[in-house]
């Protein structure tokens, strides 16, 4: 038997006894390795970000008439799809992060970094059957003994929940020394550090002010594993 037919027997019985079964066999293993999970952590929002006054896909401010939030401003984009990259509709997005000090809004954060008034912290946002979703934040500061990030909780019908963190490609520095960050495996730190350029933040439905305003924009593609998959989350 040549080494190549060896090596495929090897992965599908791998893939059957890791849970993800014979299914994925049978499609030749096309299929994307589902995002990498990781903890809540000690931040998550109280009360959850369901109930809070503010949630909405703006973080820069708590309503259109509030003050700006203090940092630099970032669009992030994204989709959510499933390991054959069927884009999955009605997921709830959910994040939460530092304001540009490096703070949280939790009573649990001790550090001095002040606080933003101004900052809403989290948002919730729900995806359309394009699976994509969108949000205005600050680029995160730095929290002490971590590299900024952003965390994410997605919650999609027949599914487990997945809780994961999203890194900035330009910090590289800080990530190499995030003891979270690098105890992903290689490919699991490419899929969750995300680059950003300068786009228009603006569509052809927006006025010509919104088409011509600028910010740095990333895109994060979530994969959510099998439906069966109850170890998509660990606990926290």
């Amino acid at each position: 038997m040549s080494s190549a037919s060896n090596r495929r027997r090897f992965l599908a019985k791998a893939a059957v006894a890791s849970g993800f079964g014979a299914s994925l066999v049978q499609r030749g293993f096309s299929w994307e390795p589902p995002t990498a999970s990781a903890t809540k952590g000690p931040f998550y929002p109280v009360p959850e970000i369901a109930k809070q006054k503010y949630y909405d896909a703006d973080l820069t401010r708590l309503d259109p008439q509030s003050p700006v939030a203090d940092g630099e401003q970032i669009i992030v984009r994204g989709v959510v799809v499933d390991m054959d990259e069927k884009p999955l509709d009605q997921v709830i997005v959910e994040v939460w992060q530092s304001c540009a000090s490096g703070r949280y809004n939790h009573p649990q954060d001790k550090n001095d970094r002040p606080a933003d008034p101004n900052f809403q912290y989290w948002a919730r946002i729900l995806t359309g059957a394009d699976g994509a979703f969108s949000f205005r934040t600050i680029q995160p500061g730095k929290y002490p003994g971590r590299t900024p990030h952003i965390h994410y909780r997605l919650v999609a019908p027949t599914r487990p929940e997945l809780v994961t963190q999203m890194y900035f490609e330009s910090q590289s520095e800080y990530n190499k020394k995030d003891g979270i960050y690098m105890e992903l495996k290689p490919e699991q730190r490419k899929a969750v550090t995300v680059g950003f350029e300068s786009k228009p933040i603006g569509s052809p439905s927006t006025d010509a002010a919104g088409q011509n305003e600028k910010l740095p924009t990333g895109y994060f593609r979530i994969v959510l594993g099998p439906k069966n998959d109850a170890k998509a989350t660990q606990p926290m």
